[in-house]
């Protein structure tokens, strides 16, 4: 791309009834999950999904996923700690890299466990550090 050429970047974005927000790069494939709230519902699921499908049927793999909460997204109970699980197995393998911009020893545990797991490459940020993960999930 040359000096005087202009990228433009279209941002998709949405708020699921639970009041998670969804940013989607469509140029450069990059999904922010900005959560609010303690844990994801089976509507918030299908939102994500939509978002993440159409895209990978399109284009393939997603260059990454931040996802961004003050403390880890718990689950409530057994029926949506199996959606969590499901979301996660049916999903990982749709983007290369996985940013956690979350807080606490929990977010720590569980990616040491899903790096021999997962496909994507998985990075811890700092709370907020949205703009950090964007551009790690953007280098080669």
């Amino acid at each position: 791309m040359s000096e005087n050429e202009v990228l433009e970047v279209i941002f998709k974005e949405t708020t699921t009834k639970n009041g998670i927000f969804c940013q989607f790069d469509d140029h450069h494939g990059v999904l922010l999950l900005d959560i609010k709230i303690g844990h994801f519902s089976q509507e918030d699921f299908v939102v994500i999904g939509d978002i993440i499908d159409s895209y990978f049927k399109e284009r393939g793999e997603l260059a990454g996923l931040i996802v961004n909460s003050k403390k880890f997204p718990y689950w409530q109970g057994a029926i949506n700690r199996r959606q969590y699980i499901e979301f996660a197995a049916q999903n990982h393998c749709k983007f290369k890299k996985a940013a956690l911009n979350i807080g606490g020893f929990f977010v720590r545990f569980l990616a040491s466990i899903a790096k021999g797991r997962a496909h994507p490459e998985i990075k811890i940020f700092k709370y907020n550090q949205i703009e950090k993960a964007q551009d790690w999930i953007l280098q080669d």
